[in-house]
C-alpha cells in the first residue's frame, strides 16, 4: 500500500485540531454584559454535548448541581457527491439513496464543583434508508434501523472559576464512549431470490462496535456589549479497526467489488462549530446568532488501523442559531445549511487504484439541511 498519498490528508486532520485550544485562547482574551453515502458520509451519534452557544448551560452549575439535557437531530440526505463534485445524474436515472435519520440525545451532568463535573450522554437513533441498488431488481426499498447509540460519559473542567470569568471561560473534556449500540442492526432487502434478510448500511447504523474516546473543548468570550463570541468542538478516537460487520461486497453481499471493504470499519469522527451570538432582549435571556459548523469522518483514523469500508468525508455548513437562556433553563436551536461537501478518497479505494492502475472513488450522500435543538434544565 502506499501511504504517501494517505498521510497528508491525516496530517491535516490532525493539524486543524490542534488550533482550536489556540483560537479558544484567543477568543477569551479578546475585548469584554450579554449571556455568560451511495449514502451519508456522517453519522450523527458520537457528537454529544454541542448543542449550546454563546455560554453552555453548565456554566452555571454549582457545587452538587444536575444538568438534565435532551438533545435532538433531524437530516434527510439525497445529493451525492464524489470528492467535491455532485452526482447530478443521480436524480435525473431515479438512483439516489436516500436517509432519514433522528437522533435524540439524553444527557445527565453533575457539578463536583464549580469547575469540575461528570456527564453521562445516552444516544437514541432512528433511520430509514430508501435505495434502488440494495434491492437489484426489485424496485426501491426501504430499509430501517433504530435502537441506543454508543454511551459517552465525560468528566469536564472550566479552565477558571466561572464565577470568576463570566464573561468568558474555556472549557475541556475527555471522555469515554462505549459500543453500546447495535452494529450490525438486521433489515430485511429484496431481490430476484426473495427477500434477504442482512446487516443495514454502515450510515443507518446505530453503534459503531468499538471503544472509543472523545476530547472536546468549549470556549466563549464576551467580545462587545450584548455580543459573544464561542467556539467548540471534539475529536471522538475509535482506535479499533473493523467491526466485523458484512457490507454489501462481502460474502454473501448484493455486489462483491472491491476487496478491501468487505467488513465495515469503526472510524474515526470529529465535529467543529465557531459563531457570535448577539443578545437581542436581555431580560428574556434571548440571543441570535450566526456560525460555521464542520462534520466529518477522517479518511484515516488518528490511532489504530483504518481498514475496511467507511465513506470518508466532511461538510461544511453555515448555520443561524436561537439561544434562551432563563434562570434555570437554556433552550438552544440551529439550522445548518450545507455549503460545501467532500466525500474524499477512502483507504479502500487507494488501495483498489494502487492494485488495478484504475482510480476508483466511492461517492456519498449529504443533506441541505439538518435541525438541532437542545433544552437543558438546571437542578
Amino acid at each position: 500500500m502506499n501511504t504517501s498519498a494517505i498521510q497528508p490528508t491525516l496530517l491535516l486532520r490532525l493539524q486543524t485540531w490542534a488550533a482550536l485550544p489556540t483560537l479558544a485562547l484567543a477568543l477569551w482574551t479578546g475585548t469584554s454584559t450579554s449571556l455568560a453515502q451511495g449514502c451519508v458520509a456522517l453519522r450523527g451519534t458520537g457528537m454529544c454535548h454541542f448543542e449550546d452557544f454563546a455560554q453552555p448551560a453548565d456554566a452555571d452549575l454549582a457545587r452538587g448541581e444536575w444538568l438534565a439535557t435532551l438533545g435532538f437531530r433531524w437530516f434527510n440526505s439525497d445529493r451525492h457527491f464524489r470528492g467535491t463534485k455532485e452526482q447530478h445524474q443521480r436524480f435525473a436515472e431515479g438512483t439516489e439513496v436516500i436517509n432519514d435519520t433522528y437522533f435524540w440525545n439524553l444527557g445527565i451532568q453533575y457539578a463536583f464543583t464549580p469547575r469540575w463535573s461528570l456527564a453521562l450522554d445516552v444516544p437514541f437513533v432512528y433511520s430509514t434508508r430508501s435505495s434502488l441498488y440494495e434491492h437489484p431488481g426489485m424496485g426501491r426499498h426501504t430499509t430501517s434501523a433504530g435502537g441506543i447509540g454508543d454511551i459517552q460519559l465525560t468528566p469536564y473542567v472550566w479552565l477558571w472559576d466561572p464565577a470568576k470569568r463570566v464573561k468568558g471561560n474555556i472549557q475541556l473534556g475527555l471522555g469515554l464512549s462505549a459500543p453500546s449500540g447495535d452494529y450490525n442492526a438486521q433489515s430485511t432487502f429484496y431481490t430476484t431470490n426473495g427477500p434477504v434478510v442482512g446487516p443495514v448500511d454502515q450510515s443507518i447504523q446505530p453503534g459503531t462496535g468499538g471503544w472509543g474516546f472523545a476530547t472536546t473543548i468549549t470556549a466563549y468570550r464576551e467580545i462587545f456589549p450584548r455580543t459573544t463570541a464561542f467556539v467548540n468542538g471534539s475529536y471522538l478516537f475509535n482506535p479499533q479497526n473493523v467491526n466485523g460487520t458484512p457490507t454489501q461486497n462481502g460474502p454473501g453481499g448484493f455486489r462483491r467489488r472491491n476487496p478491501y471493504e468487505q467488513v465495515m470499519s469503526i472510524p474515526d469522527q470529529y465535529f467543529g462549530q465557531g459563531g457570535v451570538m448577539y443578545t437581542i432582549v436581555p431580560k428574556w435571556g434571548l440571543s441570535l446568532g450566526m456560525g460555521a459548523r464542520i462534520d466529518g469522518v477522517p479518511v484515516e483514523d488518528a490511532l489504530g488501523g483504518s481498514d475496511g469500508f467507511r465513506r470518508p468525508g466532511y461538510a461544511i455548513a453555515i448555520q443561524p442559531m436561537l439561544q434562551w437562556m432563563k434562570s434555570r433553563y437554556n433552550l438552544s436551536v440551529a439550522v445548518p445549511v450545507a455549503v460545501y461537501r467532500d466525500r474524499e478518497q477512502s483507504v479502500a479505494d487507494k488501495r483498489w487504484t494502487q492494485d488495478t492502475g484504475i482510480y476508483r472513488q466511492g461517492d456519498a450522500a449529504f443533506a441541505d439541511v439538518s435541525m438541532i435543538a437542545s433544552f437543558s434544565v438546571a437542578f
